[in-house]
């Protein structure tokens, strides 16, 4: 059950960030997501591209290269977790007091999702260790 709840936390982070991140990549004033470009502030850059590559690399194609580790039971699969887990919500505390971005209905659930991600790995490095304790 661990193994699929961080699975599909992943895979739906993943595709999540990998939409938006195209989205803003390939549509830099971020009109296609239903942003404007001056709710950035005005010392960020002058539009969304940068952010996006960030949402494509970070919060796109590392979640699902996580996926990875965790179905083939790499041994640092919880580590790498963890760091999906911390860049989330380290993106969305980015977005509040750096970029000043008031979105709740996106931060919210961002910043649960890392939550949990995170909680999933302290459950997975806890199984790990009774199991060495077994051995």
């Amino acid at each position: 059950m661990n193994k699929l709840s961080t699975v599909a936390l992943l895979i739906l982070l993943g595709a999540a960030g990998m939409f938006n991140g195209v989205s803003l990549t390939s549509d830099p004033t971020g009109r296609s997501l239903g942003l404007d470009v001056g709710m950035l502030p005005s010392w960020h850059t002058w539009d969304y591209r940068i952010s996006g590559l960030f949402v494509l690399i970070f919060l796109g194609l590392g979640p699902l290269i996580c996926v990875a580790a965790v179905l083939v039971d790499a041994s640092e699969a919880p580590v790498y977790v963890t760091c999906a887990g911390l860049v989330t919500i380290g993106w969305v505390v980015w977005q509040i007091l750096v970029l000043d971005i008031d979105a709740p209905l996106a931060q919210i659930p961002l910043t649960l999702l890392g939550a949990a991600l995170i909680l999933l790995a302290v459950g997975q490095f806890r199984a790990r260790a009774r199991d060495r304790s077994r051995q």
